[in-house]
């Protein structure tokens, strides 16, 4: 069965090298849903071996997986295609990692209970936008089937298991991604932030990412929702544990990184403390 894997994880399989713990796969064939701000929609003429500025590389899973076990978590990016449900319990079957990640639309809540039963112990939902801007990003499904789903998932999973994805940047208002993610947090979710990308080939492709400032003051409440705390790991990646994503909405050789991945952490403080802030 093939699947993708991102630039690092593939770097690790072919020279050993480890850049994050956690290992990403991603379904194959593009997804059929609408997104436009993302390559794998069906509206995007970009390269589908791309996820926002990530390459991804095709592999065979069973000559890779026992590689994955190397890694802290497997996390798997699912797409909108036929039978795409029974080939995500499929891999996951055949993934041993103690710990692993499916993100994944809207399914029924029987389904989520037999992701459970093979492993995966924490789920991520891309609702990725607030409600006024549902139809112009081109969602799929409606907001409120997303809220039943992130609620079902909560009763499968455990509170703050479930980690909901939102970019920041889309063309929504601050006072509504703040209120989205403090409904989210009040539901029991967890909220990993994304920075809007512009990526090539994609409808949103001439859109503006949105400034360093108003992220940095997203990722501080959702800190603060979180964990009842302010502080610079604020700025850290947000997701699954071991989740750091490296360079998702970054070139490294970036200036401004807007999350960041673990292994820059040092030297975002260094930098930040020298007067020389990225923020």
């Amino acid at each position: 069965m093939k699947v993708l894997v991102s630039a690092g994880t593939y770097y690790f399989i072919k020279k050993g090298i480890k850049i994050s713990n956690t290992a990403y796969l991603l379904q194959s064939s593009g997804c059929n849903a609408s997104c436009k701000f993302c390559t794998q929609s069906v509206l995007s003429n970009a390269d589908k071996t791309y996820l926002s500025k990530v390459k991804w590389y095709p592999v065979e899973l069973e000559e890779i997986k026992d590689s994955l076990n190397s890694f802290t978590r497997v996390c798997l990016q699912t797409v909108i295609k036929e039978k795409f449900e029974d080939e995500v319990i499929e891999i996951m079957s055949k993934i041993d990692s103690k710990h692993k990640s499916v993100t994944i639309t809207p399914v029924d809540k029987q389904y989520l209970i037999k992701l459970k039963e093979v492993g995966v112990d924490y789920l991520g939902v891309g609702l990725d936008t607030v409600k006024s801007m549902w139809r112009e990003v081109g969602k799929p499904y409606s907001y409120e089937k997303y809220i039943k789903f992130i609620k079902d998932a909560i009763d499968v999973f455990g509170r703050k298991h479930v980690y909901v994805h939102l970019i920041v940047g889309l063309g929504e208002s601050e006072e509504e991604i703040v209120n989205t993610m403090k409904e989210l947090y009040a539901l029991g979710a967890e909220v990993a932030l994304f920075a809007f990308t512009p990526v090539k080939g994609t409808p949103y492709e001439k859109k503006e990412r949105p400034s360093l400032e108003y992220y940095r003051r997203i990722q501080a409440l959702r800190y603060k929702l979180s964990t009842g705390k302010d502080g610079e790991e604020a700025f850290l990646t947000s997701g699954c544990p071991s989740c750091d994503r490296p360079y998702y909405n970054e070139s490294p050789l970036d200036k401004e990184l807007y999350n960041i991945p673990l292994r820059d952490y040092k030297w975002f403080l260094a930098s930040s403390h020298s007067g020389s802030s990225l923020s």
